[in-house]
């Protein structure tokens, strides 16, 4: 058999076994083991036919790897015809993620594509001559993957590919040796040390932890797209009819929150929610989810914290925009929200959070908060009927907004079935306010004036719109209530406004806020062109009752039947030192609220996230492949180098025969090869007498036929006298031809070169 033959043989087997252990750990993962049989026939099919092609000469053999190219091109388009290519891969990374849902619908393209691509990547890999640092590469990634996946179970399929890089390493060293002699022991040696390795592994408890550490940060900074749970007033027991109804009555309980350290009262918001369907609000605008710590995403949490916003010198505009401190210590466990006021400048997480926040401008955590969890916020502090803000508001809409237009459309969004009465009702408030400030202080304090607060309510009827009982019939409730129809009433009139749950924090006089489970609150946020989002308490409380810019009587309230015309602005900051907090007791009566309030019941629907589940970011196993892949073809040019290959010669003769070689590529790829029977020194007289080169090689002939025939060893002299020639030879070549020259010595598979035998000094 020819060597070309043997070869192609050898690289065929190389490869099968290179492609049987990545394929295995792949339907393993994506839970496809059904799919083997198909597979392997794929594998089989595609290997045999570049081993087959290998065995032929040049021509014909790059003609039929152009013909498996594409018959894999075709095979791969025609599989992926009826489906889309995104939605495969995106079902296959769901599935990786412990999202198995999509999968099955795609399972046969999943598996089959998989196979073709393991083919040719096999195949690529195993080619000796791009040695076996990128094979190495390619299996210990493949590892990497099942550990981070938790498929270590799998590590038995990667047998087959361990053997072959071993195999091909061995052989890259070692030419002479033949496959059928080290394949054997390389499949011995790997099933022994397979099996011999105790079941369960040797756990040596600090290295596991620090692994199982390294392991979780992994998944936290780039395969974040599990499901986690959502802060919602349903654990304070403010949902007492399901996570599906508001109203009813609410049974808080004052269980330990977090002790939050700020200079003065704020709302730390958990959940922001933009839908209202009559019975609740919901989450639609989560979307994607966004790494805090990422510069990648710098533009998208500078939109969603307005932290560009107000724009130029009205963002420093006196004390009202000065960045306060606030830290955060949870007491308990709880969801995975982080409790933070609304314009968030910077976020300092503590411990093992990873910060996440979404189109909904959320903060979050990749996992439960737990008790002792610490994290500070710098952001503004500042609400509805601080002293100047109207004025700075109203300077606002006269600069430029480009995402105003957007939220504009989201934020006013209401449910078709609220009647005609409620939108007269908004309209009646607002008479008389002139601006957009002026309208939401207005909806604020007609609510907390005209509506009484209580824990103890009647359950909502299922066939009634929430807000419109609570308007036109029971005119008492707590703080979803409040917010939900400042809210609405907001949007019938205009203004983009969302709905929010978190806590209320007061500071004592040591600026520590001991926030529990009665802390609970709910508030509205509305946006004012320029200016962003502005946080607005409509709850009534025992001081919180702020002059408003503008405010309506209610026509149930004879004791406000006159209302004095309102000043345009606040005379002075009342709301900061109020406490908004719905009071423990019913102060109008107490009867309405229960002496012991009960914890919420065990049962409750857990709040989950909303938020459809993202496509992680796998870049980074990509890159780390494509830089292994770089790396291995960065050596491979490196050491196919003349320089580099005669510097690591053994011996002179060697180190002549390098540089030799180095010239017949030149002169291959000038196409100026030497004839059947020509002596080197007739054939290196005849370039010269063709002037085709610009140096004479007839001395370099008289060399070659001394040492290759009277095998005489050369002198250092006569080893500089060829690297000279090669040097003027290559220094003369155009560059397309050095290119040539290059990828000629890339591919070609290097043996090593024998002296002769009697060589003579």
């Amino acid at each position: 058999m020819s060597p070309e033959k043997q070869e192609s043989i050898t690289h065929g087997i190389v490869a099968l076994f290179m492609a049987a252990g990545l394929m295995l750990p792949i339907l393993g993962m994506l839970d496809l083991m059904q799919w083997v049989l198909p597979c392997c026939c794929i594998l089989l099919a595609v290997i045999a036919g570049f081993t087959a092609a290998g065995m032929l000469k040049k021509p014909v053999r790059l003609i039929l790897y152009g013909v498996l190219g594409v018959s894999a091109l075709v095979f791969l388009l025609a599989l992926l015809a009826n489906g889309s290519l995104v939605e495969t891969f995106r079902a296959m990374v769901m599935q990786v993620s412990g999202q198995s849902a999509a999968l099955p619908l795609y399972a046969r393209e999943i598996a089959l594509t998989a196979a073709v691509l393991v083919a040719f990547a096999s195949w690529g890999l195993t080619c000796r001559a791009m040695g076996c640092y990128p094979a190495i590469a390619l299996v210990l990634l493949s590892a990497l993957m099942l550990w981070l996946s938790s498929h270590e179970d799998l590590l038995w399929g990667l047998l087959p590919a361990v053997a072959s890089v071993i195999a091909l390493a061995v052989m890259t060293n070692h030419d002479e040796l033949p496959l059928k002699r080290i394949l054997p022991v390389t499949v011995a040696a790997v099933l022994l040390a397979f099996f011999l390795t105790p079941a369960g592994g040797v756990t040596i408890s600090p290295l596991k932890e620090a692994a199982d550490s390294l392991r979780q940060r992994i998944f936290d900074y780039f395969f974040f797209t599990e499901q986690r749970d959502v802060f919602s007033l349903a654990s304070e027991g403010y949902y007492p009819q399901g996570q599906n109804q508001l109203g009813g009555t609410a049974e808080p309980t004052d269980h330990p929150v977090m002790i939050v350290s700020t200079p003065k009262k704020v709302y730390l918001r958990g959940i922001t929610k933009n839908e209202y369907t009559g019975r609740t609000w919901l989450n639609t605008t989560g979307g994607r989810r966004y790494q805090w710590q990422s510069s990648r995403w710098t533009s998208q949490r500078t939109t969603l914290f307005d932290m560009d916003l107000p724009d130029g010198v009205l963002g420093s505009s006196g004390s009202l925009m000065e960045e306060q401190v606030i830290t955060v210590q949870l007491l308990s466990e709880n969801a995975s929200s982080l409790f933070v006021p609304q314009r968030v400048r910077s976020l300092n997480p503590g411990g093992a959070l990873v910060p996440y926040f979404n189109n909904a401008s959320e903060i979050f955590a990749t996992h439960d908060l737990q008790a002792g969890d610490t994290y500070s916020v710098s952001a503004p502090l500042f609400v509805a009927g601080d002293a100047g803000l109207g004025t700075l508001i109203d300077a606002c809409a006269l600069t430029d907004d480009p995402n105003y237009a957007n939220i504009l459309t989201e934020y006013t969004k209401l449910p078709d079935h609220l009647q005609q009465m409620v939108y007269d009702l908004a309209r009646q408030i607002i008479a008389g306010s002139d601006t957009p400030y002026e309208q939401a202080f207005a909806i604020q304090n007609y609510l907390s004036r005209n509506f009484r607060y209580s824990l103890t309510v009647e359950d909502q009827p299922s066939n009634l719109d929430f807000v419109t009982n609570f308007l036109m019939n029971t005119k008492k409730g707590y703080c979803t209530y409040f917010a939900s129809a400042m809210t609405v009433l907001c949007r019938m009139v205009g203004l983009p406004a969302r709905y929010v749950e978190g806590y209320l924090a007061t500071p004592d006089e040591n600026g520590l806020a001991y926030v529990t489970g009665l802390q609970g609150h709910a508030w509205t946020e509305v946006y004012f062109e320029g200016f962003g989002w502005l946080t607005f308490d409509a709850t009534p409380a025992q001081n919180n009752l702020v002059t408003p810019p503008s405010s309506l009587s209610s026509e149930n309230d004879s004791n406000d039947a006159t209302e004095p015309t309102p000043t345009p602005e606040p005379e002075e900051d009342q709301s900061t030192e109020d406490d908004a907090t719905p009071p423990p007791e019913d102060t109008e009566n107490q009867s309405d609220q229960d002496d012991e309030p009960t914890p919420p019941p065990d049962n409750e629907d857990p709040s989950v996230d909303q938020d459809p589940p993202s496509t992680p970011s796998l870049w980074w196993l990509w890159l780390l492949l494509v830089l292994a892949l770089a790396g291995g073809a960065a050596y491979r040019f490196l050491s196919v180098q003349p320089e580099r290959m005669t510097a690591k010669a053994a011996d002179p003769w060697q180190k002549f025969d390098l540089w030799i070689q180095a010239i017949r590529d030149i002169l291959d790829v000038q196409k100026l090869p030497i004839r059947t029977g020509e002596s080197p020194m007739a054939y290196t007289r005849r370039l010269d007498d063709a002037h085709l080169l610009p140096a004479k090689l007839a001395p370099v002939g008289v060399l070659m036929a001394n040492v290759y025939y009277g095998k005489i060893i050369p002198n250092e002299a006569e080893i500089e006298q060829v690297r000279t020639s090669w040097q003027i030879l290559f220094n003369g070549l155009p560059l397309p031809k050095k290119v040539q020259f290059q990828l000629k010595r890339f591919v070609r598979l290097e043996g090593k070169t024998k002296k002769p035998k009697k060589a003579k000094q």
